[in-house]
């Protein structure tokens, strides 16, 4: 029994030393690649590929969910205090993380319960990459409507959907009859940027385990959290 428990508080000891890490690389990152520096996504060049956000994927893979969601409350809690465009700008990026941490959650749930007894990576994988383009375009989707129609103009005092006009007229040459319709253009595109972004932030982080593994003593000894539920029976 007490070795159980010494086992346990050393897990949860690594948990947290691991989310405090990659919630420090997280801000790093940010610091070292600022936005000004991010790849863009060309239709709307303001919107970028934040690699902020793969040390969460990261802490999330090795760590686990409750890991992941702290390193991305660091994150949150330094962009806040030391970005621009704050506090709208910061919450709409932890919503993205988080979005995509409970898709990714949801996901190797599901697979856990929908697989058995035959364990895949791949499948594993591709359910939670799945859940996490679906929950973030879903929540950013739903969360974008309402910055781009009240929360940005009325509260902020930011006219989103101007600056937006001007933005796909330089890169499409696209021409809007009014409001509503330059909404659902914005929505759209915006929505195909998480979802390359949700593809981009999981499978980059999934392609750095093997050089992690002679780094992070958890993958060293075989017992990422990932591989939980991944490893062949």
């Amino acid at each position: 029994m007490v070795y159980l428990a010494e086992g346990l508080f050393a897990r949860r000891s690594v948990s947290l030393a691991g989310a405090a890490v990659f919630g420090s690389l997280a801000a790093l990152s940010t610091v070292l690649i600022p936005a000004r520096i991010q790849p863009s996504f060309p239709i709307m060049p303001f919107l970028k590929f934040d690699p902020a956000e793969l040390f969460s994927v990261l802490a999330f893979l090795i760590f686990g969910p409750i890991s992941a969601l702290i390193a991305a409350i660091f994150h949150w809690i330094f962009l806040t205090a030391t970005g621009t465009n704050t506090p709208l700008g910061p919450a709409v990026k932890f919503a993205a993380v988080l979005s995509t941490l409970l898709g990714l959650w949801i996901g190797s749930t599901a697979y856990q319960r929908l697989a058995r007894n035959h364990r895949n990576i791949s499948i594993a994988l591709g359910s939670m990459i799945g859940l996490a383009v679906l929950a973030r375009v879903a929540v950013l989707l739903v969360l974008n409507y309402f910055v781009f129609t009240y929360i940005g103009p009325v509260i902020f005092g930011i006219d989103y959907l101007g600056f937006s006009q001007s933005t796909l007229q330089t890169t499409l040459g696209l021409q809007f009859a009014g409001p509503w319709e330059l909404l659902m253009a914005m929505l759209l595109y915006t929505s195909i940027f998480n979802v390359l972004h949700a593809v981009f932030s999981v499978l980059v982080p999934y392609s750095l385990f093997t050089p992690l593994s002679l780094k992070v003593p958890q993958i060293a000894s075989g017992h990422p959290w990932i591989s939980r539920f991944t490893r062949r029976q």
